[in-house]
């Protein structure tokens, strides 16, 4: 590949991503009513229940508030509760209900879960690579005063309330 071709792959490889997401999020919601951060994090909660928001944060790479807004959205519907942990009565543990349970099999599996997956079992050095890139990449194009929120959250949630 010559150079003066990378920046055309960088978008194209871009704009694949954000339309498999977008694809992704909008299927999510018409097979299980879940936006993809609320269909993420509840197949999350699914793998490891009883853990708390801290762990839930780090296992989906989003900031805790992020991922305890969307907690709260699935607490409301009733597919999740928080209780105390029996480790640790100042923390909050997070539990499916059973319509949680129900909801979360018929919730397909996304497009942010896969890219997750690829980005797990990415080299270290290549993942170290792709992260300076990509951080210097939002840098140049003055994004990085953007808040780092799960995908398309904002947009979907607005769209509900």
């Amino acid at each position: 590949m010559h150079s003066n071709e990378h920046p055309k792959v960088v978008m194209e490889s871009l704009r694949r991503i954000v339309q498999a997401l977008r694809q992704s999020a909008l299927h999510s919601e018409k097979a299980s009513g879940l936006t993809g951060a609320q269909a993420l994090v509840l197949r999350t909660i699914g793998d490891r229940e009883g853990a708390s928001v801290n762990d839930l944060a780090a296992a989906t790479f989003t900031h805790q508030s992020t991922v305890s807004e969307v907690i709260a959205k699935l607490e409301a519907r009733g597919l999740v509760q928080r209780l105390r942990s029996d480790q640790d009565g100042r923390k909050t543990a997070v539990w499916l209900t059973a319509d949680g349970v129900t909801t979360l099999r018929a919730s397909p599996a996304t497009a942010n879960e896969k890219l997750m997956k690829a980005v797990n079992g990415l080299p270290s050095g290549t993942l170290a690579q792709l992260a300076a890139t990509l951080e210097a990449l939002t840098a140049a194009a003055g994004l990085t005063d953007q808040p780092a929120r799960m995908f398309f959250e904002d947009d979907q949630s607005q769209n509900h309330e």
